[in-house]
């Protein structure tokens, strides 16, 4: 419900967006403090002040009080029936100027809830996401595309942090990272990896890879602890390998390189995102390698072109139904209240069995 004001009369604009957020429930009850607001909203102590002077005056809050903060006034004025207020988009942002087919399905329910609402989600890809210090892009880009919640996804350690302290009603889709509290939902990937693990460990892997995106995010951090709790069953004699890329084929295909060029190379390698099973596969064919005869594969990740592979593929798949309802359900609060007080997701992920675990080499009777 909250966005920032327009720079067009500082101090209506102001004004404007404070009555928004009481009008729409982001604002209730005690008034936050003047350097809170500040914070929020941007401006200058000045501005915020005759702001404040300007609502009290119109009846929106009390006035102001020595050692007492403002309360709303409960009977405020109405901003009226034709106000864009409750108009405004959810935004979606994402490193990714095309989203999957499963990132899509997941949404579908928020997209179906707040259009009943008259609002639409819009979805960003900003470049942003490779900035050690991206401050002042974020608060360009939103005081550019007013926003009633900012759902973010695969945002970085920073962004993470800075839409926590600019106090904007944003929701990770995804994992937070260690002392961000926003809230979230993110499918279990720990479990999942684990599970994989045990997995390859029963047929006889003691050397598993990962491929992974270069930049650690939480996500990718659980899945390598779900490895490595399967491979501590294995008293030490297991080990786990980790290869990075930046997305793009070549750096898939030198990870690969590097993987299958080591003395005592994988003899399984688990995949976290779904471009790099279209690299791997053909960049085995190239060098004549078999799956699952030279290499076992699988991929925690998952996309509806999967059940094009030969052989069939092990991954695993979410609940796309309870993953877009969990969602849903904190988006919409967050649009309506400003904030969710429902627990944080951890959404089950399922196993797709396939032909692509095998028997490492060496270990065939």
């Amino acid at each position: 419900m909250e966005h920032l004001p327009k720079r067009t009369s500082l101090v209506i604009e102001t004004a404007s967006t404070l009555k928004e957020w009481i009008a729409t429930g982001v604002l209730r009850d005690v008034l936050p403090g003047e350097l809170q607001l500040k914070r929020r909203l941007r401006v200058g102590r000045d501005t915020l002040r005759l702001a404040l002077k300007s609502l009290t005056q119109e009846g929106w809050v009390s006035p102001s009080s020595k050692g007492r903060q403002r309360w709303v006034n409960a009977q405020h004025p109405s901003l009226g029936a034709d106000t864009n207020a409750t108009k405004l988009p959810a935004t979606f942002l994402s490193p990714r100027p095309t989203e999957s087919v499963v990132t899509f399905l997941e949404m579908e329910d928020t997209r179906i809830r707040l259009a009943e609402q008259g609002r639409q989600v819009q979805f960003l890809a900003p470049a942003v996401f490779h900035l050690k210090q991206p401050d002042h892009h974020l608060e360009r880009l939103v005081r550019a595309n007013p926003s009633c919640a900012w759902i973010l996804y695969m945002a970085t350690d920073p962004m993470q942090r800075w839409f926590e302290r600019a106090g904007l009603p944003a929701f990770i889709y995804g994992s937070p990272f260690p002392g961000v509290g926003l809230p979230y939902v993110v499918s279990n990937w720990e479990e999942a990896a684990f599970h994989a693990g045990v997995q390859l460990v029963r047929r006889g892997h003691r050397t598993i890879g990962i491929m992974e995106y270069y930049v650690q995010f939480p996500g990718v951090l659980r899945e390598e602890r779900g490895l490595e709790r399967a491979l501590e069953t294995l008293k030490g004699e297991g080990r786990l390998l980790k290869f990075k890329d930046d997305r793009t084929p070549d750096s898939i295909a030198k990870s690969l390189e590097s993987a299958f060029s080591m003395r005592e190379r994988p003899t399984a390698l688990v995949f976290t995102y779904t471009s790099q099973l279209l690299t791997c596969y053909s960049w085995m064919v190239s060098k004549g390698l078999r799956v699952p005869g030279d290499v076992s594969v699988v991929s925690l990740a998952n996309d509806s072109w999967f059940d094009d592979l030969h052989p069939r593929l092990c991954y695993y798949r979410p609940d796309t139904q309870l993953m877009s309802r969990s969602i849903a359900d904190r988006v919409l609060e967050l649009v309506e209240t400003g904030r969710v007080t429902k627990e944080d997701g951890h959404i089950r992920l399922e196993y797709v069995p396939g032909a692509t675990i095998g028997t490492p080499p060496g270990q065939r009777g």
